[in-house]
């Protein structure tokens, strides 16, 4: 079975395009005017076709597989090969986007793989797409040449649309064949650019990776797959797109948005209220009254054995010793409840890339 989906830009409210694709067919539906989550049964994809936006994508899919890769230079200052216009990858997180696997940029072992995909599936898919876009990189020199960027508009106008062009094959077949060919059968495809009268309903992570709730644009890509490489990121995300889907379900985009953010000034101001009272906790424990005498008389008690000076030190570490436990105790529930909370991931990746 297949379903049409869709999503929003953030910045202007107008709507963008995504396609969840399931074993290998495509069905549409009817477009309205407003962005919504699904309401239907919880069918997350793992697997993105995208144009851009890459380190978004990275943070909500399992695998990325990027359409404009008709470029590939050396870079000395990352030490790595840098691949796609007008958006490039390091070829070592390319690996890991694509196959889950790192790449290794001293013993480049995933150099064979890289050069594959380019060489072999991406000239291929630019091969079978030229009716309808020109994806080849352009000899700057030639007066005559295309600008890519528009070219890859065209080439997402033309997906939406499921427009035929002459004998070529249908845009969303040779779509099919590329990302089969490198293994991913199940997968959506994020075009995030802003069609007049085109939207739909979208998938959990394609909705997370509009909202620009985390700003990955100038994190690190090595940061990144570390995001990427956590198992306990890995659970948080899951739990993130249960919770999507069942408090967002034909919900607007305007609306999820909105209620996030919310949430998240909320997280804050407990989190600020929390430190806050951990720290009068303690402070409680210090000068209260009652804890005074007892310390006295411990210092007293010391004394007698140890002189004044060993008295009063006993004293003063039984009492750090309780201030010490209590903000443990504190400290550890705080621990608790932000890793229970509905968008831990978000917040954990925010931390880890900031």
């Amino acid at each position: 079975m297949g379903q049409v989906l869709g999503t929003t830009d953030p910045q202007n409210r107008q709507p963008a395009f995504s396609i969840q694709i399931l074993d290998n067919a495509v069905t549409t539906c009817t477009l309205t005017s407003e962005a919504r989550m699904p309401n239907a049964q919880y069918q997350p994809s793992n697997a993105v076709l995208c144009f851009e936006k890459f380190k978004e994508a990275a943070l909500y899919f399992d695998r990325v597989l990027p359409l404009n890769m008709g470029r590939m230079q050396g870079d000395p200052d990352v030490g790595d090969i840098l691949i796609g216009y007008p958006e490039a990858i390091p070829s070592a997180a390319l690996s890991h986007l694509i196959d889950g696997v790192e790449g290794d940029t001293v013993t480049y072992s995933h150099a064979t793989r890289v050069m594959g995909l380019f060489t072999e599936k991406w000239i291929e898919f630019a091969r079978k797409v030229t009716p309808y876009a020109k994806l080849w990189y352009p000899d700057p020199r030639d007066p005559l040449s295309w600008d890519v960027v528009d070219e890859y508009r065209k080439l997402q106008h033309a997906y939406c649309t499921d427009a035929p062009s002459g004998d070529a094959l249908p845009i969303r077949a040779i779509f099919r064949e590329y990302a089969s060919s490198v293994g991913f059968e199940r997968f959506c495809v994020s075009l995030p650019t802003n069609l007049e009268d085109s939207n739909s309903q979208c998938d959990p992570s394609i909705t997370l990776s509009r909202l620009n709730l985390i700003d990955a644009s100038q994190a690190e890509w090595r940061k990144i797959i570390e995001v990427r490489k956590d198992v306990q990121s890995h659970r948080k995300l899951a739990r993130l797109r249960l919770f999507m889907h069942k408090n967002y379900s034909n919900c607007s985009f305007a609306y999820i948005e909105d209620d996030l953010c919310s949430r998240l000034e909320e997280y804050e101001q407990v989190r600020k209220k929390f430190e806050f009272k951990t720290a009068l906790s303690s402070l409680s424990m210090l000068l209260d009254a009652k804890a005074l005498p007892a310390s006295a008389g411990a210092g007293l008690v010391a004394g007698l054995f140890g002189g004044t000076v060993l008295g009063l030190a006993a004293a003063a570490t039984i009492e750090i010793g309780k201030i010490a436990i209590n903000f443990a105790e504190k400290h550890h529930e705080m621990r608790d409840w932000q890793a229970g909370h509905e968008l831990a991931y978000i917040l954990g990746a925010k931390a880890k890339l900031g």
